[in-house]
Formats: structure tokens, C-alpha cells, sequence
């Protein structure tokens, strides 16, 4: 029998303890803590059901043996049928826009406040990993549904068993209580949303989803009109699929800022910090701005043995040793600005620290002509992508590069072209959000222990009398897997350690890059395996699953 499945109620759990949590100073009237069966309910819907539905997702796609899932395809549309189901059974209300967005809500006792939104995406690279946008959506609707069954219990509206079945998945919210009662639970609205493109994959260019909720999808530039390697646009491909992307269409889909609180994504890291710090969790500050360069550098082509070295204009050579200057100027972030340029947020981390730790610059792509080994090349074009939370550090580092460039070439006696493809400014995460998330990460850790153990209760006390299940001062243990080894052991307490919760730098770019033209964003980064991600190799543990899940439960309960 699956855990989800399990007869909640036939576990022990009279031993649990029934402290509250502190408060930290929380909007919301609905403070009431799980009960004694309530951990195990969380249990189910925060850990075991959540990752059931991602292993489902992931198998998803329009490929025989990987992962792919790209805007409008038979797999995307079959995955948007499937999350509009799940958010139907926690109780949400639903609907899909004119871009193939998804929407759960509930509207709460106030439905004209404005809305908390929960989202990220459900597109995905090629060859992709089962994590990425993925667990953001469906954390976001096993946190709403985990509070709908809490808080209906304690109002008396659910019964023990009722709550049971719900929390397995035996039996659907909507089966038990109606979109009044649901929404009677809420003081104010929270929306789940799954954005049908971040990836950008068949258009070349991201971000549609949520731009369409921004109101940025049709201005400045018209992205309906932009066409796919099929020559088709994405117009003519939401017509195709029954949807309406006509200009009302699409206008009605934007919302104002005032109708919005915040924004909140939970995504995987796609990097290695966490990891690497032992940390389950971290929450994000800033998504660095980015800056992409091309450069081309034109010699002149000849045979490789016949002309001296000392007269060659070799582009080849020019370029390998400019992108050796790249990565030295790039190296350890250091800041090599003056303070007054930088601004104090930027000086103060220069005398703190001495360096930007999040600047980083890399030379992704690189082409030759003519590509033969017996011939000096005659053009060598390269990328330069150069990233950093202040975009004082990321414009000084850009015109070093570009600097180092003209000066190599002109030394080199080359002609040079430098061209800025793109620039994207730094965003940085709302500090009240920072804070808040911060601290539901914080107090999470103990709700997630007790979940833990409420998980394992029934096998522990069926290998051990009732009467040696003892707590020290009421305090449920946090569960130590019992193949694990002493160290392994020290590093799981270690990483289970509330005080002190990582902040980062997010380098990619997410969906609350688009939405933080709208309002207020805050992100929880979750620990990936290897910092792998794009790839069939990505993974995220069922435990940091259910923690990540727990932090965000914890928010909503202090939040709506």
C-alpha cells in the first residue's frame, strides 16, 4: 500500500506534541496549529502525495524514454488537463486563459483583496528533467490543499475521517465541501498558477506565460506574431488549439497591480550552492541581470604551413585569448567600481565582502571559418554571457570586456565587431518577502519533523511497546533513516538546522522575472542533486520535497 493510500487514523499519534508554533507576527487569523492527527494528514498531502504527482508529470511527454513538454504539443496540453485536475481536487476553482495558463483559486472570505499568486511553469527543455517549473506548480497546490483539509477540520467542518480521506487522496475536496465552505476558510484570495512557457523552446523567446499576465506579451514587441522553426506563430498556434488570442483576448488576461499582493515561486536552485552548504532550502534576493555580447573577429585566412608567424592575423588565436581575459577579469567577482558609482547597497557589500560573489561570465558558443585543420582561420565569432546581482558590477565588467577586445584586435591588427544582444536588468526580491520566507522556512523545520515521525509512528511503535515510546519535555525527535551511518546521521541534523537559512542569488532567470513588473516577488530555492538541472539527471529528494512544501504551507497559514 502506497503512503499516500495509508489509513491515516489507525496510526498512534496520541504521543505527539500539541505546542503551538510562535506566531512571528502573522496576518492572518487562522493560527491554529495541526493536531495530534493532523501530521500525519500533512504528512500525506506536504510529502507523499506531492511527489507522487511529479513522478506523474514527468512521464508526460511527447517523447518515447525523455522528457519533453513544449508550448501547444499533444504532451503539454495532456500535463495542462492533468494539473487543472489535481487543483480541482484540493478545492480550487479553476480555469485556462487565452495563452494556455492555468489557474486555480480560491477566493477567500474577501475576494476582492488582492490575490497572493503561487506559480511557475509547466513547459519543458528537451531531454529535461522532471523538477524543473514542475515542482513550484504542484508544491503550490499540495500547500493550498494541505490548508483547506487543516483548517476545515479545525473549524469542525471535515471530521477526522473525512480529513483522512482527503489528505490520502482517497476522496476529492469538492466531494467534501463545497466552494462556499472553501472559501469560507480563507481570509483573503490565493491562486496557484502554471504558466504554459517559460522555456522558450519552439519560439525562441520566453517567458510567454507570464508576460501575458503582466500585460507585456503584445507591447512592446508583439510576441504573438513570432514564428516557430514550423513557420507557424503563436498566434496561429493557440488558434489551432481552440483557444482565442485575439487582442481583447490577450488584454484580458493582464492583471492591474493593484489587484495583486505578491508573487511566490518555489523552484529547484540549478546550482550547487545548497548542496554544497548542506542546506535543504534558501531563499532568493536578487535575480541577477544579465548581459549577452557576440563577437566576431575577421584575420586573414592562409595556409597553415606556408605563412610565418610573426605576420599572421590569426582571429582564432585573438579570440582564445580574449576569452582567457574574460574569465580573468570575471574571476571571484571582484568589484572594480568606484563606490559613488556603485551606489551604498553596492559599496557595502564591496567593504563586506570585497568582491560580488554572483558575477559570473561565460563563453557559451564558439564558431571558426573555414573550420580546417591545415587552414589559418579567417573569422572566429564567440558569446560572452556576463551576470551579477548589481547591475553597476554587471555595466563595468561589460565595458572592461568589450574595452580588452578592441584593445587585443587592434593590437592583433584585426577587425573587431562588438555587439550587445541582450540586457535584462537585476530584480531584486521583495526584503519583506525575503523576510517572511525566510521565516517560514525557519519555523517549518519543526512541522516537518513532526510530519516525519508521525510518517514512521506506526512502524516504530508496532517493533516497540507503547509504554518505551518516550519524548524528552514533549519534543517530537527529528526521524533519522535507520540505514543511515553516524556521519550521515550528523549531516542530516546539520542540514535540518533552522537558524540559519541560506540567501541567494538566483543566475537563471524564472517566471518572477516577468512577474516582478507586476509586483512584489519572493522565491524559495530548493537543494538539487549536483546542481544538475535541464537534464534527465536532475533530482530533488522526496524529503527536500516535503520540506520545501512544508515552508510554503507554513507562509500561506500565516498569510491568507
Amino acid at each position: 500500500m502506497s503512503r499516500v493510500a495509508w489509513t491515516i487514523n489507525t496510526i498512534v499519534l496520541a504521543v505527539l506534541s500539541s505546542e503551538s508554533l510562535p506566531a512571528n507576527g502573522v496576518e492572518s487569523p487562522h493560527k491554529a496549529q495541526p493536531g495530534e492527527e493532523g501530521y500525519a494528514q500533512l504528512y500525506a498531502m506536504l510529502q507523499a502525495e506531492v511527489n507522487t504527482h511529479i513522478c506523474a508529470l514527468g512521464q508526460v511527454s511527447d517523447t518515447t524514454g525523455s522528457l519533453e513538454r513544449t508550448f501547444m504539443s499533444p504532451a503539454h496540453q495532456a500535463s495542462r488537463a492533468q494539473i487543472e485536475s489535481w487543483m480541482q481536487e484540493a478545492g480550487m476553482r479553476t480555469w485556462t486563459d487565452a495563452v494556455a495558463n492555468i489557474h486555480g483559486k480560491i477566493d477567500g472570505q474577501n475576494p476582492e483583496h488582492p490575490v497572493l499568486l503561487i506559480g511557475s511553469h509547466y513547459d519543458t527543455v528537451k531531454d529535461a528533467g522532471k523538477y524543473d517549473g514542475a515542482l513550484g506548480i504542484l508544491v503550490g497546490i499540495a500547500a493550498v490543499k494541505a490548508l483547506v483539509v487543516q483548517r476545515a477540520q479545525e473549524a469542525g467542518v471535515l471530521t477526522s475521517q473525512q480529513a483522512d480521506a482527503a489528505a490520502s487522496g482517497a476522496v476529492s475536496v469538492p466531494n467534501l465541501l463545497d466552494i462556499v465552505a472553501v472559501n469560507s476558510l480563507f481570509t483573503d484570495p490565493v491562486e496557484v498558477v502554471a504558466f504554459s512557457d517559460e522555456e522558450g523552446i519552439r519560439f525562441s523567446t520566453t517567458l510567454l506565460g507570464s508576460r501575458a499576465l503582466v500585460g507585456t506579451l503584445v507591447q512592446p514587441h508583439n510576441l504573438l506574431l513570432q514564428q516557430g522553426r514550423d513557420g507557424l506563430t503563436v498566434q496561429q498556434v493557440l488558434q489551432q488549439n481552440g483557444l482565442d488570442p485575439t487582442p481583447q483576448a490577450i488584454a484580458a488576461i493582464a492583471m492591474k497591480s493593484r489587484q495583486v499582493r505578491a508573487y511566490v515561486e518555489v523552484h529547484l536552485e540549478q546550482g550547487p550552492v545548497l548542496e554544497a552548504s548542506n542546506k535543504p532550502l534558501g531563499v532568493v534576493s536578487a535575480i541577477a541581470g544579465q548581459t549577452r555580447l557576440t563577437v566576431s573577429m575577421i584575420g586573414t585566412q592562409g595556409h597553415a604551413g606556408t605563412v610565418p608567424m610573426g605576420i599572421r592575423r590569426d582571429p582564432l588565436a585573438a579570440a582564445a585569448e580574449a576569452i582567457s581575459s574574460v574569465e580573468q577579469r570575471c574571476q571571484g567577482g571582484k568589484l572594480n567600481v568606484r563606490a559613488e558609482e556603485a551606489g551604498e547597497e553596492e559599496e557595502q557589500a564591496s567593504r563586506g565582502r570585497g568582491s560580488d560573489p554572483s558575477l559570473v561570465c561565460t563563453v557559451g558558443s564558439i564558431s571558426v571559418w573555414p573550420g580546417a585543420s591545415n587552414v589559418i582561420p579567417g573569422s572566429a565569432n564567440f558569446s560572452v554571457d556576463i551576470r551579477a546581482q548589481y547591475d553597476s558590477v554587471r555595466s563595468a565588467v561589460v565595458l572592461d570586456v568589450i574595452n580588452q577586445v578592441e584593445k587585443l584586435c587592434e593590437r592583433r591588427h584585426l577587425t573587431c565587431l562588438v555587439q550587445r544582444v541582450h540586457d535584462a536588468g537585476a530584480v531584486q526580491c521583495s526584503p519583506a518577502l525575503v523576510e517572511a520566507l525566510t521565516a517560514a522556512v525557519k519555523e517549518s523545520e519543526e512541522v516537518y519533523s513532526k510530519m516525519q515521525w508521525a510518517a514512521g509512528a506506526q512502524e516504530r511503535l508496532s517493533a516497540k511497546p507503547r509504554a518505551q515510546q518516550t519524548l524528552e519535555d514533549g519534543k517530537i525527535p527529528v526521524p533519522v533513516r535507520p540505514s543511515a551511518s553516524h556521519g550521515d546521521e550528523d549531516q542530516q541534523c546539520k542540514a535540518s538546522q533552522p537558524n540559519d537559512v541560506p540567501v541567494l542569488v538566483s543566475g537563471a532567470g524564472h517566471d518572477s522575472l516577468a512577474m516582478a513588473e507586476l509586483t512584489q516577488i519572493g522565491m524559495v530555492f530548493v537543494r538539487c542533486h549536483g546542481g544538475i538541472s535541464h537534464s534527465p539527471l536532475e533530482h530533488v529528494s522526496d524529503e527536500d520535497v516535503g520540506r520545501a512544501t512544508a515552508a510554503l504551507h507554513t507562509y500561506l497559514r500565516r498569510t491568507v
